[in-house]
């Protein structure tokens, strides 16, 4: 049985994949952020933060707090992971319209406003292994292209 966690704001933490892992950083609010350590025997959180960044995103907190990623250590987050992201939301009903959340407030954007961004999701903790996985295994990510913005 897993160590029950609490979510610590620049805790790192071991993602296990399969036969490997990668480490990861909590961000503020639900965010976290996962390195490209595939590999790596890195233990140290100052070098793991420095490491290349797979993806940023917003997770629900089910794995941290079951133990099932493993805190290892804790490190400052950078100037970088502190600045706010924009996500798109893209109107189900009327796919022409477009709103950029950051940090709690949205405002109405363009389509070409959109274009490079992230949709506004929170990842279920099964759906960050397959990222990792699939971009491992050099293939699309099929949650990853569920948040695509459609035509």
């Amino acid at each position: 049985m897993s160590k029950k966690q609490r979510r610590t704001i620049g805790s790192i933490f071991k993602l296990p994949v399969d036969d490997y892992f990668v480490h990861g950083q909590i961000l503020d609010d639900t965010e976290i952020v996962v390195f490209d350590t595939k590999g790596r025997k890195i233990e140290d959180p100052g070098e793991i933060v420095l490491q290349p960044i797979l993806f940023r995103v917003s997770a629900n907190s089910d794995a941290i707090l079951d133990g099932h990623w493993l805190k290892i250590g804790k490190a400052k987050i950078s100037k970088e992971l502190s600045k706010p992201i924009p996500r798109y939301i893209q109107d189900a009903l009327s796919p022409d319209k477009y709103e950029i959340y950051e940090r709690g407030v949205t405002r109405k954007a363009t389509r070409d406003e959109c274009l490079g961004l992230e949709c506004v999701a929170v990842w279920a903790v099964n759906h960050v292994t397959d990222r990792v996985r699939d971009h491992y295994n050099g293939v699309p990510n099929v949650w990853l292209q569920q948040c695509t913005l459609q035509c």
